[in-house]
């Protein structure tokens, strides 16, 4: 069996010495350029990376693709891949302190005048004035979180600390986690939203999820209240949401995730002071390599000895 890791920032090639020595039987290759894996990935049986269909039109043999990420719309973006045997996994959960931490960043950055004073400090000036009169505490205020899964519930964990009511909706609610005060259907997405002082989108992207939060939805949320979109681009319709900000009818919005991705150097969300924008950073962490190899270990040894289904699998018509 052939293992390929393909080009990678978290350095899970380095994994390798230790996952010879685990699978002596188990061939590992690391690619070391992009322009490399179609050839390289033609008689690999695993292949731990990201792909397009242009490589997966290359795999002859590919039983079994890990992705690095927590979300895999990429990889359904290939119908072949949808379509045949091949297993996907994510990575599903190794996320979930980094972008809970992240979030809660992005939050703070308004109501702490974090963003503002950053600005200050590049101009040189000295200005509390405008700062201070603006600045809330999260006592009291209330968290809706839309998706309550690994990084949901990190979340609610966080915001508890902060003495926050938190609410979540989620595809397939189940036994409510003790830090969150109310666990609905997706069916209350509105109540959710009506209701949030800071609406945190944390959904996969699905059919099911596309352009879930457009106009109609940004319109039920308070005039001072923030939207975070933390999971994938596509979830909210990005026109609106320029419109809602432009027209002061929510207080801010704060965004890792677009689409497209890189955002377009001309688009409106660029210039709204109102905004806070990250290049999709909220999953990075020191531990992520660490977690992303751990999950990988266990599946290739469940792969082995055809235990089935590997941890994360996912089912590729549901999209998660």
């Amino acid at each position: 069996m052939k293992v390929l890791i393909g080009v990678n920032q978290m350095g899970l090639e380095k994994a390798i010495p230790d996952l010879q020595q685990q699978f002596p039987d188990v061939t590992f290759v690391h690619c070391p350029a992009r322009e490399l894996t179609g050839s390289m990935i033609a008689d690999a049986d695993v292949y731990v990376g990201w792909l397009n269909g242009e490589i997966y039109a290359s795999a002859k043999q590919l039983r079994w693709i890990q992705s690095p990420s927590s979300g895999v719309n990429y990889f359904l973006d290939i119908p072949e891949l949808v379509a045949g045997g091949c297993l996907l996994t994510s990575a599903s959960g190794t996320h979930a302190p980094a972008v809970a931490d992240s979030t809660m960043a992005m939050i703070l950055a308004f109501t702490r005048g974090i963003r503002q004073a950053v600005l200050h400090q590049r101009e040189g000036v000295w200005r509390p004035g405008e700062i201070r009169p603006n600045l809330v505490e999260l006592t009291g205020s209330t968290l809706g979180i839309i998706g309550c899964g690994a990084i949901g519930r990190a979340l609610a964990q966080r915001a508890k600390g902060f003495d926050m009511r938190v609410v979540a909706v989620d595809l397939n609610p189940k036994e409510k986690p003790a830090v969150v005060d109310e666990l609905w259907g997706l069916e209350r997405l509105d109540d959710l939203l009506r209701t949030s002082d800071y609406a945190v989108v944390m959904v996969p992207y699905t059919a099911q999820t596309a352009n879930m939060i457009g106009a109609r939805e940004i319109g039920l949320m308070r005039p001072t209240a923030m939207l975070v979109v933390m999971s994938r681009g596509g979830i909210v319709d990005q026109d609106a949401l320029v419109q809602a900000l432009q027209e002061k009818r929510i207080a801010a919005a704060a965004l890792d995730v677009f689409q497209p991705e890189p955002l377009p150097a001309d688009h409106p969300l660029w210039k709204l002071d109102n905004v806070l924008i990250a290049a999709h950073i909220a999953g990075g962490t020191q531990h992520e390599g660490k977690y992303i190899v751990e999950i990988f270990k266990e599946n290739l040894g469940r792969l082995l000895k055809n235990q089935l289904p590997l941890r994360n699998q996912v089912n590729k018509q549901l999209g998660f």
